[in-house]
């Protein structure tokens, strides 16, 4: 069976440095595990080439891979609505082995997931206006913390949120007829900017059980979610459910020496084997990086 599968950063366009060394990243962990399962169709940009068994080519010619591929499954920003442009026009060829376009478009706007959310699971306050209480601003569509910060005002295309301070976490599940936790994940983040990840996280299984209940009913609440999905959680006196990843995640880059098994492993419903908890750290400097590009580097470093 053939999979096409696409990672923005790697083989479509050029971005921004610190954030195509995520999906290079993801890319080469979704490469390195989806391999044993399939046969892998696509292309790379050219400075990947030595990385991959997979020819040059442009997002031009992206639907001839599609046309002879079985499934597809694709990872992008939700930047301007891009990862449900993509999945909705891969949808025409093969099977998706990701969430649907129609649930892509609820997950990447966050005003609307707010509004999809709100009564159903433990979400802080969202307005498109300033709030009575402290809060930040955020692009309705965006990723890896970018344009977030403090502001008095809330720009065109932004919302206000509520400042929750907690631990800020992600929990990382695989949803079909069924919704299976694989990973309860500590964020590392600078400036609201995302710089990492501890798996397993550092919490009890009290508030791990917790934070999997509410992303287990925050992802019940969006129709179309399939796959790998991510569910970012700030815990603080309880579980809030901060934005639905319907998408791979960074986290999973370190499940093949956090778990013995990589993420297609997983999804395929395979079984932990051990566990050793790992941090994957984004900087401009590591010793033995997974991935780099440019001046950015991500390495996984074993802390047991």
């Amino acid at each position: 069976m053939k999979l096409f599968l696409f990672e923005f950063a790697t083989c479509g366009e050029r971005i921004e440095d610190s954030t195509a060394v995520e999906g290079l990243a993801m890319f080469k962990s979704a490469f390195d595990g989806f391999k044993n399962y399939y046969e892998i169709t696509g292309f790379v940009r050219p400075e990947f080439s030595c990385l991959f068994t997979l020819p040059v080519d442009s997002m031009d010619s992206m639907e001839k891979y599609l046309e002879k591929s079985d499934a597809f499954l694709i990872i992008a920003p939700e930047d301007d609505f891009l990862l449900y442009t993509l999945t909705k026009k891969a949808e025409k060829y093969c099977e998706n082995l990701g969430s649907s376009s129609r649930a892509i478009a609820v997950t990447s706007d966050k005003w609307e997931l707010y509004k999809k959310l709100r009564g159903e699971v433990q979400v802080p306050q969202t307005s498109l206006r300033p709030l009575d209480c402290k809060f930040i601003i955020k692009p309705r569509t965006a990723c890896a913390g970018e344009g977030i910060g403090f502001s008095d005002e809330v720009p065109d295309g932004h919302i206000a949120q509520e400042f929750i301070e907690g631990i800020n976490l992600s929990v990382s599940l695989a949803v079909g007829e069924d919704v299976k936790c694989l990973s309860v994940n500590e964020q590392i983040i600078n400036n609201f900017r995302y710089a990492g990840a501890v798996v397993p996280a550092r919490i009890s299984d009290e508030v791990k059980r917790e934070v999997v209940e509410e992303a287990v009913r925050a992802v019940e609440c969006v129709e179309g979610l399939n796959g790998y999905v991510g569910v970012d959680i700030v815990y603080s006196d309880q579980p809030y459910v901060i934005e639905i990843n319907a998408r791979l995640t960074t986290p999973v880059v370190a499940f093949s020496r956090a778990y013995g098994a990589s993420v297609a492993d997983l999804l395929a419903g395979g079984e932990v084997k051990h566990v050793r908890r790992q941090m994957v750290r984004k900087s401009k400097s590591a010793e033995k990086p997974y991935v780099s590009v440019g001046d950015y580097t991500l390495e996984i470093i074993d802390l047991d």
